[in-house]
């Protein structure tokens, strides 16, 4: 493991196998909603379960799953071509993305997230060498420069409001030639976002979660642009038929930001 993020991992604190700055963690107004919405949606898992994700049958979610399982299948391949590196999954949930990531080779793996009841179960069901989860705010967290090599964010861009302000984060945190992979997350044209913060807002109400729709943005291919960036995976324009008769694959691209 390199040096920085070692030095910085042996001055934080532990609390139930996660790593955190200060005082130990408590629940937000995020993750106290976060936590209820998913359950509605059964989108909470037990132990059991998020050792086998992303192969989850005979479950409500299996579907969504199937896509999420070819996501993670083209991501794991595509990080088999390295080695001696170092990852931070932004916004690693229960850590199920970060396990699978770990399979591969000679990577080390770093969890963030603000969401500590998954969090907690991340560190309880994958015990590994290579992984190490940790609480807190990107922003605030004082990981030295140059820390990682990527930085994943798989189907949690849309919890950042300011997508600049994010990468310019991110940027500080990699090493010179890192790369930024988002995954499994929507975009925008710019001239559809306001339908799409409707429905969301639609959403939500009919869940009797309204207060989430100040947590969830919408960011657009537009602003993609202005960055040095390639879509690793484009979703089919035959998705429909595909659902249909073949396996489902995600209706989400992937996209690559490379390091200014």
């Amino acid at each position: 493991m390199n040096s920085p993020i070692n030095q910085y991992l042996k001055s934080l604190s532990r609390y139930h196998g996660i790593y955190h700055e200060g005082e130990a963690p408590t629940i937000s107004e995020f993750e106290d909603l976060y936590i209820k919405l998913r359950k509605k949606e059964d989108r909470l898992y037990n132990d059991e379960e998020v050792k086998l994700l992303p192969k989850l049958k005979k479950h409500p979610r299996s579907l969504e799953w199937q896509m999420r399982e070819a996501s993670a299948q083209r991501v794991h391949n595509y990080f088999k071509n390295f080695d001696e590196k170092c990852i931070l999954d932004l916004g690693c949930g229960n850590g199920w993305f970060t396990n699978i990531l770990a399979q591969n080779g000679n990577l080390f793996l770093f969890g963030l997230d603000v969401n500590l009841k998954e969090l907690r179960q991340a560190a309880r069901v994958f015990h590994s060498s290579k992984i190490c989860f940790l609480y807190g705010d990107v922003f605030s967290l004082k990981i030295p420069q140059q820390s990682f090599d990527f930085v994943t964010l798989n189907a949690s861009l849309q919890y950042f409001p300011d997508f600049d302000l994010l990468i310019n984060r991110l940027n500080y945190l990699l090493k010179p030639d890192g790369e930024i992979h988002i995954i499994d997350t929507p975009f925008y044209r710019d001239k559809e976002i306001q339908d799409a913060r409707n429905r969301t807002v639609e959403y939500y109400s009919k869940s009797d979660f309204r207060e989430m729709g100040k947590f969830y943005f919408h960011h657009s291919f537009e602003i993609l642009a202005t960055y040095t960036h390639d879509y690793l995976y484009k979703p089919s324009p035959l998705q429909k038929v595909r659902k249909i008769f073949l396996k489902p694959e995600s209706p989400f691209p992937w996209v690559k930001i490379s390091k200014i």
